[in-house]
């Protein structure tokens, strides 16, 4: 089944390592795409002049168009030479319950056994909570059907679907359905002679509450499927993206998820695909569904209505709590119907396969022979480039259209990138893109205020764990005022780059913020904190916060130096000057190992210099992990002035931990210092070796310490 490459008609022809991807330069687009006549066959012989393409609507000149073939010569019946590296094809099971699951089985099963000339490499994952591996990429078929026995055999995250659905109509005796209408009584409150249940209205009580409690459940449900699929397949793509050549992602799922919040994830998911020449293909594994979507919505509907109708028709004083919250109009019915459109599998997973380039497999229990299809489209694919006329780096989405015009079926093609040239490590978000275009064109803005603090942890060298913290205040964002909550409601993104000597992104981090407050200027601060693991060298991080509001934007940068010390000996953290102080549970997971000491977090002050009141102490602390056959670290700290020592103080001599660390934390009295700016020494030893960390301090009065 292994695959060959050739190239047909056209002008730039592919060379082996050469990468058949969609992609982004400062200069140039490649779009793959696949046409097809209306007999279902790929349609050959295309030239420049039978295909435009167009970029936001305006048409574009066409660089190069080129046609791969990964496929078989057919007058000897044998594989051609590969020139190319086989594609990658990810069968991902997203959330299935047990019929979906035995019908995905059986499908990608039944593929396997088909004779095939193109032989991709194939992994298989699991969505649940997380992305879960059953299977590495392989070119082995019978080690992919051993990993398709571990899809039946484990275990999954039931979330609901059709069946649970049904459920939330039926929780108030099968209303909207034509159903006769029965008393509904929670089996948890049957045989409870307390609980006797009296008269219409308290019935009609219950089943609102019911129904209400299940169809709440459902949808917070969803929402948290959605993320952990968006979540998956946007680090799944990002995977995918440095192998070059085409990419697959089969994606089995019983309905995309998607919650309304969550529209721009899913896009940044098509951006990063197309990015990374990565086709995602659906299949719909609930199958021949044994009703229409439109019945669904029209049922889900009628359940809402009906609903509205039992509650209204109680009296005032009876309806219980929440009932006033209970929809009085038709937007709730718009709402819902909304919600039950999205589940629809021609909507998510439909738009998710349309815009990467991919199909839709759905309306059949027959998926294995869509699975025919996916593979075609990996072995045949024209490969289109051109240069952008709009040449700005802006970070707006840039729709791709193409078409061709000769007589045809069908064409699958990718439909936009993010303008965002810099080369990135990870996706790119659609929150991210505007500031990642800002941030490449030049200085960085000043109108928001930001501080941020990097510190060094060589916790396992060579590399070192770098701590990056950022404050932002919240007052610097606009907020617009919510008169039905009384709040004032912000939306920023704060984002930070990693760059090394040769300004290349070797790390990407952001957080969209949407907050409430109570108070018109946001109450405290923001505090942002990111860890990079970096090998030895100089690094730059910058910093940017941007108000999607306003648009206004700040930033700012620092530099850190990651040494290599030598194997075996002393080694040591940056010194930091501790601003903050933060009370922690005993044993909860999931905090800053750099900047926690026993049960308190350790934020460092942000300012450069670090400020300190003249009547207050000054807080160091720092990490060291004593060299080989050393076993304590003695310490000590200077105050320096002008380069002129004037104080020295002893921090004592500390034992290594059962991890083999040294955590200092030492108190500097601060009342004999007068105002101006010093530097701290702390100087370190194990009996053998010695190190030397420092850092800048402003002492100043009370008073001026106490400004921003």
């Amino acid at each position: 089944m292994l695959g060959a490459a050739v190239v047909g008609p056209g002008k730039d022809v592919a060379r082996a390592g050469d990468p058949q991807s969609f992609g982004v330069t400062a200069t140039r687009v490649s779009v793959d795409f696949v046409v097809r006549d209306k007999d279902g066959e790929f349609l050959r012989g295309l030239t420049a002049r039978d295909v435009d393409v167009s970029e936001d609507g305006v048409r574009q000149r066409l660089d190069s168009l080129d046609l791969v073939d990964h496929g078989v010569d057919l007058a000897a019946g044998l594989p051609l030479p590969l020139r190319e590296p086989p594609p990658l094809v990810a069968v991902v099971f997203d959330s299935l319950g047990p019929e979906s699951r035995r019908a995905a089985h059986q499908a990608v099963l039944s593929h396997l056994g088909q004779p095939s000339a193109l032989q991709p490499l194939v992994g298989l994952f699991a969505i649940d909570q997380g992305l879960r591996q059953l299977q590495a990429f392989t070119d082995n078929p019978q080690t992919v059907r051993r990993a398709l026995g571990r899809l039946l055999t484990g275990g999954s995250t039931a979330y609901s679907g059709l069946r649970e659905r049904e459920a939330i109509r039926h929780a108030h005796a099968g209303l909207g359905d034509g159903s006769p209408q029965t008393s509904v009584v929670p089996a948890e409150m049957a045989g409870e002679p307390e609980c006797r249940l009296e008269g219409d209205d308290v019935i009609r009580r219950l089943k609102v509450l019911q129904s209400r409690m299940k169809e709440s459940f459902d949808v917070l449900e969803r929402d948290q499927r959605g993320s952990a699929t968006v979540n998956a397949l946007l680090a799944l793509v990002d995977a995918l993206g440095a192998h070059p050549g085409r990419k697959a992602v089969l994606l089995f799922s019983e309905g995309l998820s998607v919650p309304s919040g969550a529209g721009s994830p899913l896009r940044s998911v098509v951006a990063a695909a197309n990015r990374a020449a990565v086709s995602i293909y659906a299949a719909d594994a609930a199958g021949l569904r044994a009703r229409s979507v439109a019945d669904e919505t029209r049922r889900s509907l009628e359940t809402l209505r009906t609903r509205l109708e039992l509650v209204q028709a109680a009296p005032a004083g009876q309806r219980g709590p929440g009932a006033a919250e209970m929809p009085d109009s038709g937007i709730a019915l718009l709402e819902r119907n909304e919600d039950a459109l999205r589940l629809a599998p021609e909507n998510g997973l439909g738009n998710l396969a349309e815009q990467t380039g991919g199909i839709l497999l759905h309306g059949t229990n027959d998926l294995a022979a869509g699975l025919a299809r996916i593979e075609e489209d990996l072995a045949t694919h024209y490969v289109l480039s051109y240069t952008p006329s709009n040449a700005r780096s802006d970070g707006r989405y840039r729709s791709i259209r193409v078409d061709v015009a000769r007589p045809h079926g069908s064409l699958q093609s990718r439909q936009g990138y993010f303008a965002v040239p810099t080369p990135l490590p990870s996706p790119v978000l659609e929150s991210e893109a505007p500031i990642l275009a800002r941030l490449e064109s030049g200085g960085l803005p000043t109108l928001i205020p930001v501080q941020v603090r990097v510190l060094q942890y060589p916790a396992e060298p060579p590399s070192s764990v770098v701590p990056i913290v950022v404050e932002v205040p919240t007052s610097g964002f606009r907020a617009d005022f919510d008169g039905n909550d009384r709040l004032f409601r912000r939306d920023f993104t704060i984002l930070t780059l990693v760059r090394d000597q040769k300004r290349q992104v070797l790390a990407k981090a952001s957080q969209r913020y949407r907050v409430s407050s109570a108070r018109e200027d946001g109450g405290d601060p923001v505090l942002f904190y990111r860890e990079a693991r970096l090998p030895p060298g100089s690094y730059t991080v910058e910093v940017l916060a941007q108000d999607a509001l306003s648009t206004r934007a700040g930033g700012a940068r620092a530099t850190v130096e990651i040494e290599d010390p030598p194997a075996g000996h002393l080694r040591a953290s940056s010194l930091m000057l501790v601003g903050k102080v933060e009370k922690v549970e005993t044993g909860e997971a999931g905090l800053p190992a750099p900047l926690r000491y026993q049960d308190v977090l350790l934020y460092p002050a942000l300012a450069s210099p670090a400020r300190a009141p003249a009547d207050e102490p000054i807080v160091l602390f720092l990490t060291a992990w004593p060299g080989i056959d050393r076993q304590s670290v003695e310490a000590r700290v200077e105050v320096l002035r002008d380069e002129r020592i004037i104080h020295v103080l002893s921090a004592g001599t500390h034992e290594a931990g059962p991890d083999g660390r040294v955590q200092l934390a030492s108190s500097l009295p601060a009342g004999g210092l007068a105002p101006g700016v010093y530097e701290l020494r702390m100087i370190l030893t194990d009996g053998r070796d010695a190190e030397t960390r420092s850092a800048s301090l402003l002492v100043s009065r009370a008073a001026e310490a106490a400004r921003p």
